[in-house]
């Protein structure tokens, strides 16, 4: 049983349970500018080392830190990713969505439903290679909560927002969200009917 399951209330349904799929977990860390950046710079530490070891000596040494560093920028956070698979796991219930993280410590977070103000599907490039993509719940605060890497992430998004329609009611008014257990609409002010 996953942890995530064991710290459900006893009134609350699991929906829906998923991980990321390992492969794009891993290599979406590689998409951005510090890939290439990284490897210039491992590629011009090799290309000073092979000088200064022509000069003769050990004064070659002084490139392997600035080597490391360029390897470190380039491949770190996929070796990070790498290290957090395991402990990857999301959740969504009838009452919120859950996600725990972490390569070495666990970061597990909550999203109350009631708190959703806007859902997302966000697929790259290597989501479009391995048939995944991401799932993000933006809360009321602006907050982007993500499910990351996931198989069918519209079917995903659709389970998410059956949930949400469940949890919470608009205002007929402006069509804001109303969390539960509030008769007045935040937004515009206008009475709701329950």
């Amino acid at each position: 049983m996953s942890q995530l399951a064991e710290d459900l209330c006893a009134n609350e349904k699991e929906l829906w349970r998923g991980k990321p799929a390992r492969i794009p977990f891993i290599l979406s860390a590689l998409w951005g500018p510090q890939f290439p950046f990284g490897l210039v710079f491992s590629g011009f530490s090799v290309f000073w080392m092979i000088l200064a070891s022509q000069a003769g000596g050990p004064f070659w040494l002084f490139g392997l830190p600035f080597f490391f560093v360029g390897l470190g920028v380039s491949f770190g956070a996929s070796v990070r990713r790498l290290l957090a698979f395991r402990n990857a796991e999301y959740l969504i219930t009838d009452k919120r969505v859950t996600t725990k993280t972490g390569a070495i410590g666990l970061n597990t977070e909550y999203l109350d439903l009631d708190k959703v103000q806007e859902t997302s599907v966000e697929v790259g490039f290597f989501d479009k290679v391995f048939g995944t993509g991401k799932v993000c719940a933006t809360s009321s605060s602006g907050y982007s909560f993500v499910i990351d890497c996931v198989k069918e992430p519209y079917d995903v998004k659709e389970i998410l927002q059956a949930a949400i329609r469940n949890t919470v009611s608009y205002c007929g008014k402006c069509d804001g969200v109303i969390p539960a257990g509030v008769a007045v609409c935040p937004y515009c002010g206008n009475v709701v009917a329950r």
